[in-house]
């Protein structure tokens, strides 16, 4: 296989100040034997590149972006560059170079593609799994990894490294300008997600099931959505919501870490459960084609028993940043078997786009529209309307919100087919979806 091409046309972004090289201890940083300068090495290799290292030296400080780089190359030392022919190089602070490990080399002798995507998964997860504490600061890092063709480190003149620099960058998600506040809003950010990861590592993830309804014969089920719970403390009713933890991940950028474990345990749970439709809603910041998804893309692919009973929500409050990304990503999972659905239709201004670009299977109506149309007569038609609209969308329209007994009725006058909400978790189904505790370090690993 022809090694992988550079990235391109990607923006360059303002580098951070530069923090002083740290050799870790039981690492050393040998230079690649000089080749003759008429024969020039180029190979595809693996780099890493520590995506919010500028906002941990701008809402900490640099000593800690220092530690945090630090504790990287460690963590690449200790557990990948252990042969005699490994090795590392540190083009700049915040991106290191796998060069001449040959686990992690891509050429014409290398593995499939998907194989090769799984190796940069395992890169993701030995890597940033784990927050990284230093001076009383814990925090977590946003990685990005891939193959990148490039000469010799040693060959490497200073241009030919701001270009490599410049090709490694990933397409930056849109984000709101910072604020005046920005600094402290960044660490309560940060300091719920290390209370979820470390909550995640000592596996205390549990699921809530919402069922999908025919509003006219309730035992007529679409499918299950798995709502995550994390308990912050084993045995106890503490726990961080979705409504907590999600919109910090996603202003932080650290959503496919924790979309990739729960779709792995849905997957899990459709394993178990060979009679079920189970649903899983993911960020749209998560919905593209990366490592992140290596294993759980390979899986769907050779398991189309349970792909075939799998639902993908892809959710977002904001505008959906690249809708190329996000219907690449769809039409993967349609193929191998998938079901798609688009959640909280009504609440942004970018999801009818998006729903145009992913052709989804359903399409969940935002719960206030439910809500005013119970309010008022304006809201009656409103709903009205948008039920018209997505119906010429997706098969399948999904009015959630029904919060009480007369919702149903509001939502029966409107002609609403299939509803969600919270009065209807009392339903019984035969085989209520379970996860096995087990499955969570399965998935963690």
């Amino acid at each position: 296989m022809p090694a992988l091409s550079q990235i391109t046309d990607m923006p360059l972004r303002s580098c951070m100040p530069t923090v002083p090289a740290q050799v870790p201890k039981n690492c050393s940083l040998r230079k690649v034997p000089q080749s003759p300068p008429h024969a020039p090495i180029r190979r595809a290799c693996a780099f890493v590149l520590i995506e919010n290292l500028p906002q941990l030296a701008e809402a900490y400080d640099l000593d800690f972006a220092r530690s945090v780089s630090h504790e990287i190359r460690q963590r690449l030392c200790a557990r990948f560059l252990t042969s005699v022919k490994a090795d590392l190089a540190s083009l700049r602070d915040d991106c290191f170079l796998l060069w001449g490990n040959d686990f992690f080399m891509k050429d014409d002798c290398s593995a499939s593609e998907q194989s090769a995507s799984e190796q940069l998964e395992s890169l993701l997860l030995a890597l940033g799994n784990e927050p990284i504490s230093a001076r009383g600061i814990t925090a977590l890092a946003r990685l990005h990894v891939n193959w990148i063709d490039v000469q010799a480190p040693d060959q490497m003149g200073d241009s030919e490294i701001e270009l490599t620099l410049w090709t490694a960058q990933p397409f930056p998600d849109l984000h709101e300008e910072p604020t005046d506040g920005w600094r402290q809003h960044y660490r309560a950010d940060m300091e719920v997600a290390v209370r979820l990861s470390e909550a995640l590592q000592a596996e205390h993830l549990a699921f809530a099931w919402r069922p999908v309804v025919n509003a006219y014969a309730s035992a007529s089920m679409l499918y299950w959505e798995a709502r995550p719970d994390v308990l912050l403390h084993s045995g106890q009713q503490t726990s961080l919501t979705p409504e907590v933890f999600l919109p910090c991940l996603q202003r932080l950028g650290l959503t496919r870490a924790f979309d990739r474990l729960v779709v792995r345990q849905v997957i899990d749970a459709l394993r178990h459960q060979p009679l079920v439709q189970l649903g899983v809603s993911l960020f749209a910041q998560s919905a593209r084609i990366d490592h992140w998804w290596a294993s759980a893309l390979s899986t769907l692919k050779s398991s189309p028993e349970l792909a075939s009973r799998l639902t993908v929500e892809i959710s977002d409050s904001m505008e959906f940043s690249s809708l190329q990304s996000v219907r690449d990503f769809c039409a993967r999972l349609r193929s191998f078997g998938c079901r798609i659905a688009i959640k909280d239709f009504g609440a942004g201004r970018g999801n009818l786009a998006a729903a145009q670009a992913c052709r989804p299977d359903i399409i969940k109506l935002e719960a206030s529209f439910l809500r005013r149309a119970r309010e008022s007569e304006l809201g009656g038609e409103c709903l009205r309307d948008m039920l018209t609209l997505c119906g010429h969308l997706a098969a399948y329209v999904v009015a959630d919100g029904v919060e009480r007994e007369d919702d149903l009725g509001v939502a029966l006058d409107a002609g609403v087919q299939w509803v969600q909400g919270n009065h209807l978790r009392d339903i019984k189904e035969p085989s209520r979806p379970a996860l096995p505790t087990s499955s969570i370090h399965r998935s963690l690993a």
